[in-house]
């Protein structure tokens, strides 16, 4: 925060003393062309950094560049006493191109010692304090004549080389107080390498070139106004000095109040588009009426909105970067890039200054506007930009950090395919040692008589259910309703599976009928999906959307686990996005206790695991986040959600942050800012007042007695009093009873 606020006090202070310097000097006329001989050396000292940022990492160069710079201000001082022409072109190049090396610095280490979660909290605060230190620096600047007296105004020039020495060694202690502690030095990699390969990279470099095109144009516009009301003399930098006061305190103001919110609210790329946008606005009204107070209004709107929002959605954007791309780049991107914008908006003033006759504010004015419309169009694109940064960057830290955990976490796809070829195979749970097979076995001909085996179906005898079912291959589709009602049967549910397999005519539509039926056993329904994977069709594929809806969470569970296997084989049969995230919004809509308690009642079959589980994870697993994850697969890239599921699970706070930014960013609807409500809320920490517990007491109380209700409707129906069906008083084995329901009988 300190050092925050000393750099932008220099900052500040520097700008005005540079202008004043070089204005009284040479006068507006020669500014295009300075601007465009410091856009030169900016950009050498932009690839210097990146390269000594790369071999010595930002946590040790930035300190002593701070510490560089403040003594050479010292010597620009006597420079200036000695040569005022002179001493004036040297601290508007080290103002220009240095100052901006150093401010690029800054924020590179800032965006490096923390996670995306944490920019989006401090950075709005960091650039607050710099924004005070920005208001210290401008009436530092303001009131120097009076401190220092008449005609020694280079002597600011000293200030501010010690207020630079002083940020040098606050960032020298820095490391040591950052949680993470100080980096380790990357490889260096070519700039240009890394731009080729990057379009994220490519994409910032034009949103600041041509950000900085027009600001460029709007503050040429702006000193040539100036200097024609006030003069060349002290007023001069006084002005200067309080209009940049006026624009750190705006700045200050919407850092404070509404960039975080901005941010959270409408998106990085709103949030950094209001800066090109506004600047369009505010030059069309220009250039309606071209007068001092309306350009030098219009360069505050555009100073103020740069060091606001611009400034916190544009760091946010570096923060999930690998550091080896971000030390490559970042400075060329922000010095480089931003004095080639300030060379083309110096190129473009010179040229209005060559063609004599055309009215050169208003031809300025609308090239502003125009560069500044296509600017708002590329900003617009950083929210799918942002998605993708905090992507790759989640896989390249989940890559380092997780690559020497237990397991495997990325299945290849012969991998994947292998568990496919099987799926038929799998059994879901160990089948009970199967009895002993009985000394006469009837003959085929009576094996195949329907009535004869519908009533040793429902014998409630293991032992001629299993020879009727071993039989009946293929089975009878007219059997197919009583074989559904022994998937609840642990004893007889694998010959069952078998069986049913077997059909040779379709049977999704009755399997169906029984998963979205309420009033058939919770014991056969949570069985279901693993039969519909298997059958793998169109109609498979509907019911299984509709068992995402059912009261019970094992059943919702086996159904997504069920379709993302089943996508995975025949992509084709792909469900509608927003079918997806409707049963997604549903399941976060739930108390954090009832989202931690989800168990499943039987063991996960090979096929119904998550494939990004290792041994050791799956013990620890959330059973509702893997159930989540296994919906989010079906509407996102799996890459980035498998490294976000076990970043999830990782102890590395800054990886965990990270996959909840992706996941907040990728989610429509507000489910991200819900999903992190429930992982990051601790335990027991909702509370309830006294009418909620009694309708929370309510609920449950009807919801049991529903179940009893459909319970005992079921023992009357005419089914349920044949002859052969088994009693109550000897359920298969395995069965639930409805009346006692798991952890979430609703389906919130």
């Amino acid at each position: 925060m300190a050092a925050a606020t000393l750099m932008m006090a220099h900052q500040v202070g520097g700008k005005s003393i540079r202008d004043a310097l070089f204005l009284q000097s040479f006068g507006p006329e020669a500014l295009p062309a300075m601007v465009m001989s410091a856009a030169v050396l900016s950009v050498l000292l932009g690839v210097f950094g990146a390269r000594l940022f790369s071999r010595f990492s930002p946590a040790r160069a930035v300190p002593w560049s701070f510490i560089a710079s403040g003594l050479l201000q010292w010597m620009e001082w006597h420079l200036v006493e000695a040569s005022p022409r002179l001493g004036a072109v040297a601290v508007y190049l080290h103002m220009v191109a240095f100052a901006a090396v150093l401010l690029s610095s800054f924020w590179l280490l800032l965006s490096e010692e923390m996670d995306p979660v944490q920019a989006k909290r401090r950075f709005g605060r960091i650039a607050g304090a710099g924004t005070t230190g920005s208001v210290l620096g401008g009436l530092l600047a303001a009131r120097w004549p009076d401190l220092a007296g008449t005609g020694n105004e280079a002597t600011l020039v000293a200030a501010l080389g010690t207020i630079h020495l002083l940020c040098g060694l606050l960032l020298m202690q820095a490391p040591r107080r950052l949680k993470t502690g100080p980096p380790q030095p990357e490889p260096w990699v070519s700039p240009r390498k890394v731009l080729r390969a990057a379009p994220h990279l490519r994409h910032l470099a034009a949103l600041v070139a041509l950000g900085t095109a027009t600001a460029a144009i709007v503050d040429f516009l702006y000193k040539r106004a100036a200097t024609q009301a006030l003069g060349r003399g002290d007023a001069l930098l006084e002005f200067f000095a309080y209009f940049n006061t006026g624009v750190a305190l705006i700045s200050f103001a919407l850092q404070t109040l509404a960039s975080r919110r901005a941010l959270e609210k409408f998106g990085v790329g709103t949030t950094v588009g209001s800066l090109p946008g506004m600047v369009a606005a505010g030059s069309l009204a220009a250039l309606a009426a071209p007068l001092f107070p309306v350009i030098a209004g219009l360069r505050a709107v555009e100073a103020a909105l740069r060091g606001s929002f611009f400034r916190a959605g544009y760091e946010l954007m570096y923060t999930p970067i690998p550091p080896s791309e971000k030390r490559s780049v970042k400075t060329v991107i922000d010095v480089g890039f931003d004095r080639f914008g300030d060379a083309l908006g110096g190129a473009v003033c010179q040229a209005a200054l060559w063609m004599p006759g055309v009215p050169m504010p208003g031809v300025l004015l609308l090239t502003t506007a125009l560069l500044a419309l296509v600017n708002t169009w590329v900003a617009r694109q950083l929210d799918r930009i942002y998605v993708q940064v905090v992507e790759r960057g989640l896989v390249h830290r989940a890559a380092e950090v997780l690559i020497s955990g237990a397991g495997d976490w990325t299945l290849d796809r012969e991998l994947l395919e292998s568990r496919y070829a099987d799926a038929a195979a799998v059994q879901p749970a160990a089948p009970a040692p199967r009895p002993a097979r009985p000394a006469v076995t009837p003959a085929p001909a009576v094996i195949d008589d329907a009535a004869y085996c519908l009533a040793e179906l429902r014998s409630g005898q293991a032992e001629r259910v299993l020879r009727v079912l071993e039989a009946q291959r293929p089975l009878d589709p007219v059997l197919v309703p009583a074989v559904i009602d022994l998937l609840a049967w642990n004893a007889v549910y694998p010959a069952a599976r078998e069986s049913l397999l077997s059909v040779r005519t379709p049977i999704a539509g009755q399997l169906g009928d029984r998963l979205a039926d309420p009033r058939c056993d919770f014991a056969i329904r949570r069985r279901i999906p693993a039969l519909l994977l298997a059958l793998g069709d169109r109609r498979a594929v509907e019911a299984l959307l509709a068992g995402l809806s059912d009261e019970r969470f094992e059943v919702r569970f086996r159904s997504a686990r069920a379709l993302d296997e089943l996508v995975c084989r025949k992509p084709e049969l792909a469900p509608p996005s927003g079918v997806i995230y409707d049963a997604i919004e549903r399941e976060l809509s739930v108390d954090r206790n009832i989202w931690r308690s989800r168990r499943l009642l039987d063991g996960q079959a090979p096929l119904e695991q998550i494939p990004h589980l290792d041994e050791i994870l799956r013990e620890r697993a959330d059973r509702s986040l893997e159930h989540l994850f296994s919906l989010l697969s079906l509407v996102l890239p799996r890459e980035p959600l498998k490294a976000a599921f076990r970043s999830l699970h990782a102890d590395d706070e800054a990886l965990r942050a990270l996959a909840l930014e992706y996941l907040d960013g990728v989610l429509p609807r507000g489910l991200g800012t819900r999903l992190r409500a429930l992982l990051q809320q601790p335990p027991g920490a909702e509370s309830h007042n006294a009418e909620q517990v009694v309708d929370q007491l309510l609920r449950s109380h009807a919801s049991i007695e529903m179940s009893l209700r459909r319970k005992l409707e079921a023992e009357q129906a005419p089914q349920s009093s044949a002859a052969g069906t088994p009693s109550p008083d000897t359920p298969p084995a395995g069965a639930t009873p409805r009346s006692a329901p798991d952890s979430e009988t609703q389906s919130r």
